[in-house]
């Protein structure tokens, strides 16, 4: 499970995606093809892809979480907190919940436009939504993306309340539309 270390990141390796059916294991014959744990650190670089989901409101019906909608402007989160519960919910995508996780985040760059577009409609009753139950809005893609405080600015011209769950400083940025 071990493999080698990964400089700046909590997963140090990438678990088999439970979905995939064709798995990859290396012999030991094989082992010259793969770094020594002994060996320099590799570093791993973020990537971003464009997420085209026509929809940004997620919607729960689950008793037991007390909010309906929740706003993800990302999936996947750079922070890569080992413990963190949304991990798994990357093997949908098509990645794994470990380094994948961290290091291939999905972006959805027509949040607001969609947020919009969804507070518009008749049928919507303001009521508050959580930003972001399943990736941390403020990780480190949005200081220069600004998805977060582009969909902050959506809320406050709609009077939505939200609620914002993070570990990033960041938010003080946004202090403006949030006071």
């Amino acid at each position: 499970m071990g493999g080698p270390k990964v400089s700046g990141r909590s997963a140090g390796f990438n678990p088999q995606n439970r979905f995939e059916e064709v798995t990859l294991v290396p012999s030991e014959e094989d082992s010259r093809f793969f770094p020594d744990e002994d060996r320099d650190q590799k570093k791993i670089e973020t990537k971003f892809f464009v997420d085209a989901s026509k929809t940004v409101l997620a919607k729960n019906d689950s008793p037991d979480i007390p909010f309906t909608y929740s706003l993800n402007p990302y999936r996947g989160c750079e922070h890569g907190c080992i413990y963190c519960y949304a991990r798994p919910s990357h093997e949908y995508l098509g990645f794994s919940s470990g380094l994948d996780f961290e290091t291939k985040i999905m972006v959805k760059r027509d949040a607001p436009e969609l947020l919009r577009a969804h507070f518009m409609k008749k049928s919507w009753e303001p009521q508050v939504v959580a930003l972001a139950g399943n990736t941390d809005c403020y990780q480190p893609a949005e200081r220069r993306l600004g998805i977060t405080r582009k969909c902050l600015e959506v809320f406050l011209e709609f009077r939505n309340p939200v609620g914002i769950v993070t570990k990033n400083f960041l938010i003080t940025r946004d202090i403006d539309i949030l006071a």
